[in-house]
């Protein structure tokens, strides 16, 4: 059975959840697995050297002439995860050396043997790798950012490399290397995280302040022990009560979002939109956020296609997130729903927008060429009754 496509004006009111991707980010754990380099350049060093280090069993094939020093200093050194290992080949590849292998790597002077290298991998169903040959591989390798066990990769699709580099340098300089010691934290104590608190609302509120801390504290002697009280007090039960957040979208670029709209967003159980908010805006919302698109202001008794309407939502304890184009914190219509929701007894917080003039959306382009018209009319009344008058 054939899925149908959606009809064109599903796809104008519900935007895709995640835009197009060139190739799909994955993360492979390669612990102690077998994997294959054919080829002893200092370019295939270096992919042995990333294998390695993913705890990946490396096999080399290379005749030990062909080894450069960049290949001999690597397997004296050894790898740098205690699972790697090296194992030298003294001879070149042969089909008969893919069975039981995760990832197939060669470095190849010519495309002849590049393609045959190809098939040969792809006939024993093992994911291949010609370096510098992107007509032969089946996966890239991209620029990569170190805080193992948190591990940042940057992909241009082999369009523009220099780019994914100067994107590495950016974010080195912004990820603090204390990051490192509190992903090693995170996964000591998941474990009790889960057990003890509920999924849901208990453990976003536990990870979201975790997380706040990583990037603002180093991590000192008995944090463990203090981040379990913090857990113990989340745990007690209390009443479930929700927020709503009106957010400013500014003009619609999302670069001019503000970063606490961006953590409001990333926070959302459910966030209410309408057509002035760009895909762009939405993008940068939690994925598990349902997102319900509205036509008119929230003060008029709820969502438009029938769900639960907002003081259900908020006495259920979900955080709602009501997108508004431009800055809502200049905007009567905003005051006017707010003292709505404040008259049902809901928490409300206004999360001001960028106001740009030079980007006014469609509606309050119609709103002043109406003010605009209705002077003219009334100039027009006035210069009437002059003349009537004389």
């Amino acid at each position: 059975m054939h899925a149908l496509p959606p009809l064109p004006n599903d796809r104008a009111s519900k935007p895709q959840r995640v835009a197009a991707l060139a190739t799909l980010p994955l993360f492979w754990s390669l612990k102690g697995k077998r994997a294959v380099v054919a080829g002893g350049s200092d370019g295939a060093a270096w992919k042995a050297e990333l294998l390695a280090a993913c705890g990946a069993e490396v096999h080399v094939y290379a005749s030990h002439a062909e080894l450069g020093d960049g290949f001999l200093d690597l397997i004296a050194r050894g790898a740098a995860d205690e699972n790697g290992s090296f194992v030298h080949h003294d001879e070149s590849w042969h089909d008969g050396m893919f069975g039981n292998t995760a990832l197939a790597i060669a470095d190849c002077d010519d495309v002849r043997e590049a393609e045959a290298f190809f098939k040969a991998a792809c006939a024993a169903g093992v994911p291949v790798n010609v370096i510098d040959k992107p007509e032969f591989c089946q996966f890239q390798f991209g620029s990569i950012v170190n805080r193992s066990p948190v591990v940042v990769a940057i992909s241009t699709d082999g369009a523009a490399p220099i780019l994914a580099q100067a994107i590495r340098r950016r974010i080195e300089t912004m990820l603090p290397p204390t990051i490192k010691r509190w992903a090693g934290i995170a996964q000591a104590i998941r474990e009790r995280v889960n057990g003890r608190l509920q999924p849901g609302a208990q453990r976003r509120a536990f990870w979201e302040r975790f997380v706040d801390r990583a990037f603002r504290e180093t991590p000192e002697e008995g944090v463990e022990a203090r981040l379990m009280v913090e857990m113990d007090r989340l745990a007690t039960p209390r009443p479930t009560v929700g927020r709503v957040t009106i957010v400013g979208a500014g003009p619609g670029d999302a670069e001019l979002l503000t970063l606490k709209a961006v953590r409001a967003l990333q926070a959302a159980d459910v966030i209410l939109y309408d057509e002035r908010i760009s895909n762009d805006v939405l993008e940068l919302a939690r994925r598990e956020a349902k997102r319900i698109l509205v036509s008119q202001p929230i003060r008029d008794g709820g969502v438009q296609d029938g769900s639960a309407s907002i003081g259900a939502l908020v006495r259920a304890g979900k955080r709602v997130v009501r997108l508004e184009a431009g800055d809502p914190a200049t905007n009567a219509n905003t005051e006017q729903e707010a003292a709505w929701l404040g008259k049902l007894g809901i928490p409300v917080e206004i999360v001001p927008g960028v106001a740009d003039r030079r980007h006014r959306s469609a509606w309050e382009e119609d709103d002043s060429q109406a003010v605009i018209v209705a002077g003219m009319a009334e100039q027009a009344n006035e210069q009437r009754r002059r003349v009537a008058g004389h």
